[in-house]
């Protein structure tokens, strides 16, 4: 089915790595593409740069332990819960996500706004589409030139009985 190995996209290894670069892509243009909070609200252990999970870090080894993740939320549930009756009601649970992702907000918002100037363009929204498209050319380029492993590499018979 496959003929050469070129197919379409070069097989699973193919495919494998055309994911994996579209995932480098979206990272890229994401600033980082670790989700809201680095690996969702809460995170995954480890921190990358994130403040959220960098305050509940007590030992400071660069990992939080479920211990510390234990006392962290339970810190954030006192600093949070205005009225002082141990749960957080929807208003105050949505102050404590503000909180948790501003700084990611804030970097984002820093990475497009290119000039410095505390407000996005248009041209400076459009500019992750912008570079997409630049790799993309590189990339069709380059797979054009060596054959590389895009759509049109192999030998047209993908589809076909392979047994004539």
């Amino acid at each position: 089915m496959m003929g050469n190995q070129g197919g379409m996209m070069g097989g699973q290894q193919g495919h494998q790595g055309m994911k994996q670069m579209m995932m480098k892509m979206h990272s890229q243009m994401m600033g980082g593409g670790q989700g809201m909070m680095g690996g969702g609200m809460m995170g995954g252990g480890k921190m990358g740069g994130m403040g959220y999970m960098k305050g509940m870090d007590a030992d400071g080894d660069g990992t939080v332990s479920p211990d510390e993740m234990r006392a962290g939320l339970d810190a954030k549930l006192k600093d949070f819960d205005a009225n002082g009756d141990g749960t957080l009601s929807i208003e105050e649970f949505e102050a404590l996500h503000s909180a948790a992702i501003r700084e990611k907000m804030v970097d984002r918002f820093q990475m497009l706004d290119s000039d410095g100037d505390g407000m996005v363009t248009a041209d400076e929204m459009a500019a992750p589409a912008d570079r997409m498209a630049k790799m993309m050319a590189k990339r069709q380029a380059a797979m054009g030139a060596g054959g590389g492993m895009g759509m049109g590499a192999g030998n047209g018979n993908m589809m076909q009985n392979q047994d004539n």
